[in-house]
């Protein structure tokens, strides 16, 4: 076995250099010695953040735990409060439709009220245009008989305005006018007459209109041509006045 002599000094100290063996045994040793120490500060470091680590997990827990009852309170308060919220909001919506459907309702029956109070009075005043229909018929002379005829002929020429006044029409719907005047309802009755005699009562104290040219004159006896023209003359735009003028000239012809 090989042996090592060492000269040391008188504090205990190796004088010189110390041999290459020796030198490389300290180191093991000393290596040793310090990864042991430091292993053993390490495992209590680590042993020591796990248990710091763990204490404040408890606490956590612990802190969450006491909170709990109070979280669960607040949201609890909180769906209270939204449920009630909502509550309201549908009663609001419903009183709302509720309201516009009443206020929908009782417009359209105040229209329904208008429209038909305004149809009675349209009506009314057509009624009291046919009843002056008639009047002025008769003022101009129309026979009794024709009167129902007249209105419903006559009636067809009158129009209204948007304030329901009536007036004659021409063709185009427009008031009729003549030398730059309207047409009252009173002149179109009486030019309508004119233009159909046929409507008007004979004149007073000349012979009637017997149908199908039987008017006599005299006793018994036709009139003569210049007779019946005589009768037109004085105003008699009768069916009876115009046919015996026919038929007197019709005879004087032949």
């Amino acid at each position: 076995m090989p042996r090592l002599e060492l000269e040391i000094d008188d504090k205990g100290e190796i004088v010189g250099e110390a041999p290459a063996e020796l030198t490389a045994l300290f180191t093991r040793t000393e290596t040793a010695a310090y990864g042991k120490g430091y292993g053993k500060g390490v495992e209590k470091a680590a042993a020591d953040a796990k248990k710091q680590i763990e204490d404040n997990v408890k606490a956590e827990v612990a802190r969450l735990e006491a909170l709990a009852p109070l979280e669960r309170d607040k949201h609890q308060r909180i769906a209270e409060e939204n449920q009630i919220l909502q509550t309201r909001l549908n009663e609001h919506l419903k009183d709302a439709d509720r309201t516009l459907k009443s206020r929908e309702e009782a417009h359209a029956r105040e229209i329904v009220a208008r429209t038909e109070a305004q149809q009675k009075r349209d009506n009314r005043i057509k009624e009291l245009v046919k009843a002056q229909i008639r009047a002025d018929a008769l003022g101009h002379g129309a026979r009794e008989e024709s009167l129902g005829e007249l209105e419903v002929i006559l009636i067809n020429g009158i129009g209204y305005d948007d304030d329901m006044e009536p007036f004659v029409k021409d063709p185009d719907g427009k008031p009729l006018m003549q030398h730059g005047k309207t047409v009252t309802l009173s002149a179109f009755v009486k030019q309508y007459l004119e233009s159909h005699p046929h409507h008007r009562k004979p004149a007073q104290g000349t012979p009637g209109n017997a149908r199908g040219g039987a008017s006599f004159h005299g006793h018994g006896q036709p009139a003569t041509a210049d007779a019946a023209r005589a009768r037109i003359d004085s105003g008699d735009r009768s069916a009876g006045a115009i046919d015996e003028l026919f038929q007197a000239t019709r005879r004087k012809t032949a």
